[in-house]
């Protein structure tokens, strides 16, 4: 009340909630009083609580902290509301030693616990997407070993007919020249005889595609180039070119097939629209990304989210480095920044500008 002397309220306080205390009674306090944050920490039935308070943007979260006191944000507030950094400095010279401890141990400690829940947040944010990946994942697998399944499949189907065919001519030309044989009245002739044997050494299969020389064909493909697969009638693209067996490496969905030239015929991609797409929006984000990105005036937090989505930018077109305008201020955007930076997984090193890019309002940013 009026006329009250803080040391004195302090130690009233003590000894009403000392009274309280022993009584086994349940009361809620609310007080400015550093003296009764030691009390709680000394008394076992007494526990310290506050409302949070954001330690970068300093403002209220109206969240409440079992277990640690409330820091005072005198200076840093005055600070920010424009009073002289001499006066603020002054200010905070005639502190306490004891209360400055104090306050510096509050600080670090809910500085620490806002990024490590920040981390913890961003660790739930990327095991989400990892999972929603991993299902993507398996059911592109999935789809994959149906198609490959349905390949083979069909290349049974094919070499079946084939090889029914083989047999059927096969059988044709050697009953023909059984009964040739076997007709004694009318002895064949011996180049009748002959035409028949030469019948069956030359049996193949014919494929039904109407094409010219494979290996003609083939003199004019090179790795990348759509090809179809005849025995198989697949589509794919060439990885290799022909290795000691004359085998070609070809890419098939997932599958890599090693097939031989006379089975391949140029053919043409029915992605070839959907990769032009992609590749001319790839061009135009190349060509429209800035070098560096302003955040100043925002929250720690909206800042974080916007650097990160900028950096995945950048690294996809292949930015070597960036800069981030955050301003200097109280420092504290600056140091959740260059927090959130430590160990981005597309950052390499980080360092203030130079005096003409803006000193430690700027931090220089070198991608991976």
């Amino acid at each position: 009340g009026a006329g009250t002397d803080p040391a004195e309220g302090a130690s009233l306080a003590r000894v009403i909630l000392e009274e309280f205390k022993n009584k086994k009674s349940r009361v809620i306090v609310t007080t400015h009083q550093s003296e009764l944050k030691y009390f709680a920490y000394q008394n076992d039935r007494v526990e310290n609580a506050s409302v949070e308070f954001d330690p970068v943007s300093l403002r209220p979260t109206y969240r409440l902290t079992i277990g640690t006191p409330g820091q005072s944000n005198a200076f840093e507030i005055a600070a920010r509301l424009g009073l002289e950094n001499r006066l603020v400095e002054a200010g905070r010279s005639l502190m306490p030693v004891q209360e400055i401890e104090l306050s510096n141990m509050i600080r670090d400690l809910k500085e620490k616990t806002y990024f490590l829940e920040q981390s913890y947040q961003e660790a739930e944010r990327l095991r989400i997407e990892l999972s929603r990946q991993k299902e993507v994942f398996q059911q592109e697998k999935e789809r994959f070993e149906k198609q490959r399944e349905d390949m083979l499949a069909r290349a049974r189907n094919e070499a079946d007919s084939y090889l029914r065919a083989v047999k059927r001519e096969a059988n044709e030309a050697v009953e023909e020249l059984k009964n040739l044989i076997k007709d004694k009245e009318k002895p064949p002739k011996w180049h009748e005889v002959e035409q028949k044997r030469q019948r069956v050494r030359e049996l193949q299969v014919e494929q039904p595609w109407e094409e010219g020389s494979a290996q003609e064909a083939f003199l004019d493909l090179k790795p990348g180039d759509y090809v179809l697969i005849k025995n198989i009638n697949q589509r794919g693209y060439i990885i290799e070119g022909p290795n000691s067996q004359g085998e070609v490496t070809v890419q098939v969905g997932i599958l890599k097939l090693y097939v031989g030239q006379e089975q391949l015929v140029p053919s043409q991609s029915p992605e070839e629209k959907k990769y032009h797409r992609m590749n001319q929006g790839f061009l135009e984000k190349a060509r429209s990304i800035s070098k560096e990105i302003d955040v100043r005036g925002r929250l720690a937090d909206e800042a974080i989210h916007d650097i990160d989505k900028y950096l995945e930018d950048a690294n996809l077109v292949g930015v070597d480095s960036v800069r981030i305008i955050h301003g200097k201020g109280t420092g504290a955007l600056r140091k959740a920044v260059r927090s959130y930076l430590q160990n981005h997984r597309y950052v390499e090193s980080f360092q203030d500008g130079a005096r003409e890019e803006g000193g430690y309002g700027v931090t220089v940013v070198k991608l991976r």
